[in-house]
This record gives C-alpha cells, structure tokens and sequence, in this order.
C-alpha cells in the first residue's frame, strides 16, 4: 500500500480532521471512523483507534480496544497502523501517549506536528524506527501547505527512491514547486535528474545545464560546481576553460571543497586562468582543510616535488599524515617512501614498512611492490622470500611492471615460490615487451648467464642494448663486460 497519496484514506473522516478547514470536528470524525470501522474499513480503523487511545473527539479512552483494532488494521496492509501497532508494543505508555498525541496532530494536519514527525520518521529515535514512506507522508503536508523546504525535500525523496519508491512525476511535482519559490537547490535537483537519468528521467544535458545555469545564479555552490564540470567536458558546445574557472571559483568562494580543488588545480598549471602559485596554494590548503582526500594528496605530490608550486616537505608530510590517517592508500605509499629515503622524516625502515603494509592491505599496487621490496632484502621487517613473493603477485595481478619482472625471477630461480621457469620467462618477456627495463636487463642476464636457459649472446646483447637505452646502468656494465670478453 502506497503510504505517500490518499488513495487508501477514509475520506469522510479525513475530511473533518483537518485543523485548518472550518469544516474541523473531531467529535463528527470520530462517529465516522468507528461506523466506518464497523464497515471493515482500515483506515477508518486506524483513525477510531488513535482516538480512542486518547480519548479524544468523544471516544472514551480505551486502550486495549484502540490497540486491538489497530492491530487489525494493521493485518489488512494499513502501513501507518502497522507502524503504531509495533509502537504500542514497544515503548512505555506515558512515551507512547506522547508519541500518539504529536501523531494525532499530524493527523489534523498540523504542519508543525507533521514536520516533527518527518524529522522522527526520517532519522529514528529511541521511540521510532525510521520509516521514510512515513516520513514522506506527514511531510507532504507541509509541501501542500507551501512550505518550500518540504517540497525540496520530498521531491528528492522521491527521485532518489530513498525508502519509497522512485516517483518521476512526484518528484518534479515538488522540485518545480520549490524552485518556483525560488529554491536554489530544487533548481540544482531538477538539473541532476536531467544530467544523471534519475528517477526514470531520459538524459537530457541541455535541460540539465538550463537548470543547473537558473541554480548557479541563484547561488547554489553544487550547481556552480556542476557547471564547471560542464564546461571541462571535451568537445561539447558548452566546452570552455575560461567558463569552468569561472563557475569552479565561484562555487569554491562558497566552501565548495571540491572546487576548491579544481580551481586550485587550475590556478597551479594555467588552464584557463593565469597561472598563479599562490592563489593555486591557497585554494588547495581550503580544499584539504575541508576533507577532500584527492586535494590532500595532489597538494602533498606538488609540494613534494617543488615543480608547480613552491617545495615544501614539511607541509607535504602533514597532508599525507592527515589521508594516511583516512585510510587513503596513496598518501600511504607516500609516507613509506618519505620514511624509506629519509625524505623531511629521519630514514626509518621500520615505519615505511608499517605504512606500505597498511596501503598494500588496502590494494595500493605500488606499496605491495615496495613491500615485496621489503620482505626480499630484509628491510624493516625480517626477511622473507616466501612473503616478497606473495606480494610481488599481488602487485602483478595488477600490472605493476617491477612487481612482474621480480616474479618472474623469483619463479625462475624458484626463490619463495614453487620453480616454474617457463612461467617466469614468459612474465619477463611479456614485461619486456612493454618496455619494462628491468625485465629487459634480467632476460639479458639470464642468456648471459646460461644456468636456467639455453645460453645466447644474441639475444642476451639484445634485451641488455634494451635496457641501458633506457639508462639502466646495471645492464649497461654487463654489455660492457659481454664486449670486452668478446675482445680477448
């Protein structure tokens, strides 16, 4: 049963219960709901019921009664009685008196009553369970009554479907309302569902930036944001840096902590702005102190390496810390490369262990190669071929380069792992294909060497030739060595 419209509602009692007609009369309501109860009918059940637990509108207090018949109503798919039924059972009698007076007033139609309970309804009490289709009901109320808020809200209910169903017709019904009151965020909602095929809505970017462009001048940040990210797009009819400076500054001067990042972004490489330094700094630290991870980590990676903006280890370190501490894996892996050079921290193997662990757990393909790393040579933690192994495959599985190139030999050699020579020269030679110098030098090495492959000059001179191209020193010293032997 649709608890949002009025199609299940006892019209002749309804229709008196409304505390802003002058046809009010709770005493006439209640004979109707009981002769209606007589009749079979839940929702004249439910009303009787509520009027009889207080003893309001000439019903005697009854109790046992009330709860009775709203138990019964309850099993005939009546959702509010069910909802009551539960709480009667549930809460102490003077709670649920209270509850059962702030409902009745709900009832009547009074807004303040009715927005109370979509505040109860919609988060949970002691006393309540959330029920957003309840929330939605009482609240609607209010959208009728013009409350702008309400409408806002109960049309994003219903085009997200959060706890009732998706509603395309309701939604806009309420959104159109709210944004004719000149509701900013209903405008910026009614421009999402057409940019984001919400609630059953075709996609529609045209419709989407008419309403995103009225919420932007109405001073919605998320709008102004949404704008800029229109404007970023490639090859569009509304593709323009200048224009997504633009909207990103304005939404950014309005705490945006995304686009304080896009702008500062902006603003450090030029792209549709003058470039400056400074303004690119200011906008980034905003953008990291209002919790953005992606800021905290862009922001550290420039001050670590002084290019775009001015070097700044200490300040790189602290945003690091702040999303290593959020579980971000990236910021991770850069504390453990920080503590495992001796960048800004005193070298400390034992910490940048800890902290490529904690990214590599989490998947960071990078930390599981450097942990790999660490189990191998013993660095920070005792040394474990049969872990460098684990972790070199998980990195592998993700495509990491180094991570398949240090397998492949570890299966060659059968180090940590079970040999498979043919599955470690094939790891080697598929990494090499791609480039991979490392790969290259070990395959050279390796038919250089002769002891787990047939021994070839050619083709050892080959992939070393590849690999000190790229400026691999160690294969260049072995190609070296493979010359000078070759002129004894």
């Amino acid at each position: 049963m649709e608890t949002t419209g009025n199609e299940w509602q006892y019209e002749p009692s309804r229709r008196l219960m409304d505390c802003a007609s002058p046809e009010f009369d709770l005493r006439r309501a209640d004979s109707l709901a009981e002769q209606g109860a007589n009749d079979g009918n839940p929702d004249a059940r439910y009303i009787h019921a509520l009027l009889l637990y207080l003893g309001e509108g000439g019903a005697i207090e009854d109790r046992a009664t009330a709860a009775e018949l709203m138990s019964l109503a309850a099993s005939e798919g009546h959702r509010p009685a069910a909802i009551v039924s539960a709480e009667i059972q549930r809460n102490e009698p003077s709670v649920q008196e209270r509850l059962m007076r702030l409902r009745l007033r709900g009832e009547e139609r009074d807004t303040s009553a009715c927005a109370r309970l979509f505040d109860l309804y919609d988060n949970g009490a002691e006393c309540i369970r959330k029920d957003h289709g309840e929330a939605v009901r009482f609240y609607t109320v209010c959208a009728e009554n013009d409350d702008v808020d309400a409408q806002r809200t109960i049309g994003f209910m219903h085009l997200k479907g959060k706890g009732i169903p998706k509603n395309h017709d309701l939604a806009v019904k309420w959104l159109r309302a709210a944004a004719d009151a000149g509701d900013a965020n209903a405008m910026y909602r009614l421009g999402q569902m057409f940019d984001e095929g919400l609630g059953d809505t075709e996609p529609d970017l045209k419709m989407a930036v008419q309403w995103y462009e009225r919420a932007a001048e109405a001073g919605d940040r998320d709008a102004q944001f949404a704008m800029g990210c229109i404007h970023s797009m490639p090859k569009t009819k509304w593709t323009s840096d200048e224009k997504a400076a633009r909207m990103f500054m304005k939404a950014a001067e309005n705490g945006h902590a995304e686009a304080q990042y896009q702008i500062g972004m902006m603003l450090a490489y030029g792209q549709g702005i003058q470039r400056d330094p400074s303004q690119a700094s200011y906008w980034l630290e905003q953008s990291s102190e209002n919790g953005y991870q992606q800021a905290m980590v862009d922001y550290g990676n420039m001050l670590f390496e002084g290019k775009a903006l001015p070097q700044d280890y200490e300040k790189a370190a602290k945003w690091f810390t702040v999303a290593a501490n959020q579980c971000n894996g990236y910021a991770q892996y850069a504390l453990g490369c920080m503590y495992g050079s001796g960048y800004y921290y005193e070298r400390d193997d034992e910490e940048s262990f800890r902290w490529f662990k904690n990214a590599a757990e989490m998947s960071e393909v990078n930390s599981q190669y450097c942990l790999g790393c660490m189990y191998y040579e013993g660095r920070g933690c005792e040394k474990d071929p049969a872990q460098a192994a684990v972790w070199f495959d998980q990195a592998a599985d993700q495509g990491h380069p180094g991570a398949k190139s240090f397998l492949g030999m570890l299966k060659i050699t059968g180090t940590g792992t079970e040999q498979d020579v043919e599955g470690g020269l094939r790891l080697l030679e598929d990494t090499a294909a791609e480039g991979y110098f490392e790969a290259q030098y070990y395959l050279g090495k390796l038919y250089y060497e002769g002891e787990y492959v047939k021994r070839n000059i050619p083709r050892a001179k080959r992939f070393l030739g590849q690999a000190a191209r790229q400026g691999d020193p160690d294969a260049a010293a072995l190609l070296d060595r493979i010359k000078s032997e070759k002129s004894r």
